[in-house]
């Protein structure tokens, strides 16, 4: 029997009980892919790191994330919550580099008492990977009614900043509103896409620029508090629909308050020439609870 060391944080909050929830392994050196994802299932949270010696000794560390699910390749509040809890462990300082399955992710933290802020910049840049499902599909799928999803410059797209979404434009009180119809979500033929995420602007807070919801019955998450990863391909979705001035947009994402779990979410968008050049996300990360957990 091997033990091993684990930590949980709650991310895109700054407070306990709210936002993401996320389990890191801080040394996962001697376990398996399989182990892992049966480790993940058991947690059974939206996310679980497993945190490894980096391939190039530059870096802080190797990091492989799972869903209950399957692995990603790149996702957001496992990279937030992964960096923070790295730091507090080992006392690092300054810009720390993790190597992620879609590529080194630079991720800049600031600790506090109970925890930290961290951004990372993604080396992916938004692009639109393929066509949406119907808009008659997808109605259907998070049970509103016709007419709901915006069909116009906001149409339905695909879209991915190293894992792809498809993102959804309805009213605010349609999004507060959805929930999965399980007998029609298969027919939307989500292959290789995590999930769908429906926005729209403004929210709960005065600040928030968006309010939205993610679903990804796929990956084992009938609807997550607050996703990083779509976060970072959005602005994909907001070029593509409508313009965006040359210069820096700042975005707080709001996500999770029909779950009971509130999360804000930092966006830095720069635009050049009409197109983005670069996304940063960021937020905070709670530290919840260590533990051994044993295989």
């Amino acid at each position: 029997m091997r033990a091993y060391d684990f930590v949980t944080y709650d991310v895109f909050t700054s407070r306990r009980f709210a936002g993401n929830q996320l389990a890191v392994l801080l040394d996962a050196e001697g376990l398996s892919g399989e182990e892992m994802q049966t480790i993940t299932r058991e947690f059974n949270l939206a996310e679980s790191t497993f945190v490894l010696p980096p391939e190039n000794p530059e870096n802080i560390a190797r990091v492989r994330i799972f869903t209950p699910g399957y692995e990603m390749p790149f996702a957001g509040h496992p990279t937030v919550g992964t960096s923070v809890a790295l730091a507090k462990a080992r006392g690092l300082a300054g810009p720390l580099k993790l190597e992620l399955k879609a590529g080194v992710f630079t991720v800049d933290v600031k600790l506090s008492e109970t925890g930290g802020f961290a951004e990372f910049k993604n080396p992916n840049l938004p692009k639109e990977n393929g066509a949406a499902p119907s808009v008659e599909a997808i109605e259907k799928a998070l049970s509103l009614p016709p007419g709901s999803v915006d069909t116009g410059d906001h149409k339905p797209r695909r879209v991915g900043a190293g894992v792809d979404f498809v993102y959804v434009r309805a009213p605010l009180d349609q999004v507060r509103a959805a929930k999965v119809n399980s007998a029609a979500w298969d027919a939307l033929g989500l292959d290789e896409v995590v999930g769908v995420y429906l926005y729209s602007e403004g929210g709960e807070a005065d600040d928030a620029s968006w309010h939205v919801r993610m679903f990804a019955p796929g990956a084992g998450i009938m609807e997550d508090p607050a996703t990083g990863a779509a976060a970072a391909g959005f602005p994909g979705q907001i070029a593509l629909s409508q313009k965006l001035e040359d210069g820096e947009h700042r975005w707080v994402i709001e996500q999770g308050f029909e779950m009971g779990r509130p999360s804000r979410i930092n966006a830095t968008v720069t635009v050049g020439n009409g197109a983005v050049s670069a996304v940063r996300i960021g937020g905070d990360a709670v530290f919840v609870q260590k533990g051994q957990i044993f295989v």
